[in-house]
C-alpha cells in the first residue's frame, strides 16, 4: 500500500477560510451597493427611505470595523500586549460616532459617516500595515472600504441632487 499522500496540483485544496472570508464580505457590500444604486433610480417616495436604510446600514458597518480590533486583541491573546490599549479604546470610538450619526438626518449622517468610514480605513491601515501576517486583512479592508465610501458618496450624491429641498 502506498503510503504517500496524494499530489496536490495548483488550485485544490484553496484556503477554504479565504473562500468564505470574501463571499462574506461579498454579502456584506451589496447593500451598500443595492442602497446606492436604487437611491438613483427608485421613485422619490422611496428613494427617502433607502438613504435612510443607508445610512443605518454604513453606521453599522462602521462599528463593525471598530470592534475588529477588540476581537483581534482580545482574541489573539494580547490583552496586555504593548499598544493594546490603544486599540481597544479605538475599538469603541467608531461605533459611538456611528450611533451618533443616526441620531441626525441624512443629510448630515451620511457625509459624516462617510469621513467615518475612511479614518477607520486610514487607522487599520497604520495599526496593521506593518504585520505581515494580517496583509490579507489590510488588503481586503482597503478593497471593502473603498467600495463602501464609494456607495455611500453615491447614496449622499443622491440626496444633494435628487432630494434636496
Amino acid at each position: 500500500a502506498d503510503h504517500h499522500p496524494p499530489v496536490q496540483r495548483a488550485g485544490e485544496g484553496q484556503d477554504r477560510g479565504g473562500i468564505v472570508r470574501l463571499r462574506a464580505d461579498q454579502a456584506g457590500l451589496r447593500p451598500f451597493i443595492g442602497h446606492a444604486l436604487f437611491a438613483w433610480v427608485a421613485p422619490g417616495s422611496e428613494a427617502a427611505g433607502l438613504i435612510r436604510s443607508q445610512t443605518h446600514y454604513a453606521a453599522a458597518i462602521l462599528t463593525f470595523v471598530g470592534a475588529l480590533h477588540w476581537g483581534m486583541v482580545v482574541g489573539g491573546g494580547e490583552a496586555f500586549a504593548v499598544g493594546a490599549g490603544v486599540r481597544l479604546v479605538w475599538s469603541v470610538i467608531p461605533a459611538i460616532y456611528a450611533w451618533v450619526m443616526t441620531l441626525y438626518p441624512p443629510a448630515v449622517a451620511l457625509p459624516g459617516l462617510f469621513f467615518g468610514l475612511l479614518v477607520a480605513l486610514a487607522v487599520d491601515l497604520l495599526l496593521y500595515r506593518a504585520q505581515p501576517a494580517l496583509r490579507w486583512f489590510v488588503q481586503l479592508r482597503l478593497v471593502i472600504s473603498l467600495v463602501a465610501v464609494a456607495c455611500v458618496g453615491a447614496s449622499w450624491a443622491a440626496l444633494s441632487v435628487r432630494l434636496a429641498p
